[in-house]
């Protein structure tokens, strides 16, 4: 298995959504393949960071300054009613 099919199979193999056979040819990849370690261990860890992330509430400030600094940068005029 190459590193890419790995990638393209990652979610599937962490719900337990994959063929026994790709399951056993993905994990004979990781015995022999640190980075895709590396990778899985990292993309285990995404999915609780990112949830935090969006429960966390952005103080009106910051997201007011946020919001000014995008649309400067794309040029964008400001939303009706700011």
């Amino acid at each position: 298995m190459k590193c890419q099919k790995l990638v393209d199979l990652l979610t599937d193999y962490l719900e337990g959504e994959l063929a026994d056979d790709e399951r056993v040819h993905l994990e004979e990849h990781l015995a022999f393949c640190p980075p895709c370690v590396d990778f899985l261990k990292s993309y285990k860890r995404t999915g609780p960071v990112c949830k935090k992330v969006l429960q966390a509430k952005m103080p009106d400030s910051m997201q007011q300054a946020l919001s000014q600094y995008l649309r400067s940068r794309l040029d964008c005029p400001d939303s009706p009613g700011e």
